[in-house]
């Protein structure tokens, strides 16, 4: 098993970057759960989050003319999620709200926020509604928090719906620009190994970062 986590790591770092004048056709950019919640206060925050908070701002500046969309993590206080997850994102409170930074480019046109009752935004009827209106996407950009959980699980679903529909469709996930958390046996660095590597190998196109000049 130590063999293989190695060498998964050895193909993992020798992903390359890519430059966003290559992604062509029309883009949209996926943020995920960049609440507070996950990332400063409450029982699921991780100071691991504040390493890609400049990336996917700079990332959003630079797509500012294509469509955008912020996934909000938001429950009340009977979720049935809260069966496996701490009570965390409460409708309202201070948990649910967006990083600061990220809060501030709700403001740039083409913006979409979506709030979401599971680990998986893909299932939300925003996104569904959003995303029958923007069938003419050709790429989408997937960034944000949890890697191995709500970001995995999201661009999965997508991936996989597209597949189903046999449309064609390109799916990329920038390593700079996912993060999730350590606690206990969960260790950061293993998880986004392990998704890094299963998003690749169901056919996500994982880059080392999107170069913006």
């Amino acid at each position: 098993m130590i063999k293989t986590i190695k060498n998964i790591e050895k193909e993992i770092s020798s992903i390359e970057k890519i430059n966003i004048n290559d992604i062509k056709g029309k883009r949209a950019l996926i943020i995920v759960d960049m609440v507070k919640g996950f990332y400063s206060v409450g029982a699921l925050s991780s100071p691991r989050v504040s390493r890609v908070i400049n990336p996917i701002v700079e990332l959003a500046n630079k797509l500012k003319d294509d469509e955008k969309l912020f996934f909000i993590d938001s429950h009340k206080e009977n979720s049935v999620e809260f069966r496996s997850y701490p009570k965390h994102c409460i409708k309202d409170s201070e948990e649910e709200k967006l990083i600061d930074e990220i809060q501030e480019l709700t403001n740039l046109d083409k913006t979409t926020i979506v709030k979401k009752n599971s680990i998986n935004g893909f299932h939300s009827i925003g996104f569904k509604n959003w995303l029958n209106s923007n069938k003419d996407i050709d790429t989408f950009i997937i960034t944000g928090v949890c890697t191995d959980i709500c970001v995995e699980t999201f661009t999965l679903s997508l991936a996989t719906y597209f597949n189903e529909m046999n449309l064609e469709k390109d799916i990329i996930v920038p390593i700079n620009t996912a993060e999730t958390y350590d606690f206990g046996n969960h260790n950061g660095d293993l998880m986004n190994l392990i998704t890094f590597f299963k998003l690749k190998s169901n056919g996500i196109k994982v880059v080392k970062n999107i170069e913006l000049c």
